[in-house]
């Protein structure tokens, strides 16, 4: 199974800040999940950050977001230097619009919706000072001090937002439905009719809100989601017949025609090439 890494600290503290001025525990050679958030910061670059397989060059002044589930590798280069946030979304009591920003991060594949946020050179020394600020704050047991931090925190999500102009209330309501649903339970419901009952809504409307919002329809989607799945599992070295009934397949057979048909490599070839 793929390590999933639990921080005592986020469950008894919420928030928990750490300053990436050296290599460290952070700096994994075996790529890994959390079930909470990671809010990176780099104030210098240097090294590549994998994300879902997709690697992302670390650039200075620049943000890598981190969902619950998502899988990472950060090999950062001697001298980077950086800060990261551990968070819930319940630590926090975020206003919707940024709520949906961050959960959106842990729906969505790399390359439906980029983790990585670059700033200018502008912005750049306002942003340093509010995560210094978080870093300092979060030592503090003053109620007043937690609330400045959250504020600074609100402040850096809305930086991202405005960064590549998102709108979080621009995502399609029921598409986002589907996504939630789809990431619960991916494992057992692969028919379209199914999320379709779930939502109240025909197969057809929800194909056409699907492809309007991806441009993919949404069997696509499912599979795309069963997909990432299996190259996680894969990736760490779980074999192809217990990935295969992880995600409830038949047997094995069955699931390496699928894994082939949606990557065209088998499920062994992905194993060894990467």
């Amino acid at each position: 199974m793929i390590p999933t890494q639990h921080s005592d600290k986020t469950s008894k503290m919420a928030i928990v800040v750490n300053h990436l001025e050296q290599l460290n525990e952070y700096d994994h050679t075996e790529p890994h999940r959390h079930d909470y958030y990671e809010f990176f910061y780099f104030f210098e670059g240097g090294g590549s950050h994998f994300i879902d397989f997709i690697e992302f060059p670390i650039h200075g002044n620049s943000v890598h977001i981190i969902g619950p589930g998502q899988v990472h590798q950060m090999n950062r280069a001697l001298d980077s230097e950086g800060y990261v946030v551990l968070f819930t979304l319940e630590s926090m009591d975020h206003p919707k619009e940024i709520e949906s920003f961050l959960f959106e991060h842990s729906l969505l594949a790399s390359d439906e919706l980029s983790p990585v946020y670059r700033f200018t050179e502008s912005i750049k020394k306002e942003l340093r000072e509010k995560v210094k600020n978080i870093y300092n704050r979060c030592k503090s047991d003053s109620s007043l001090d937690r609330l400045k931090l959250v504020n600074d925190l609100q402040f850096l999500f809305i930086c991202c937002m405005d960064n590549k102009a998102l709108d979080p209330t621009g995502i399609n309501t029921i598409y986002f439905q589907f996504r939630k649903l789809l990431k619960t339970n991916f494992k057992t419901l692969k028919k379209v009719k199914e999320y379709a009952d779930a939502l109240n809504i025909s197969d057809r409307s929800l194909n056409e809100i699907v492809k309007k919002q991806t441009g993919k329809t949404a069997s696509e989607i499912i599979y795309q989601q069963v997909i990432m799945e299996a190259k996680r599992f894969l990736r760490t070295g779980m074999n192809i017949k217990e990935v295969a009934y992880s995600l409830n397949f038949d047997d094995p057979a069955h699931f390496s025609k699928f894994f082939k048909s949606q990557t065209g490599l088998a499920p062994l070839d992905f194993q060894n090439n990467t």
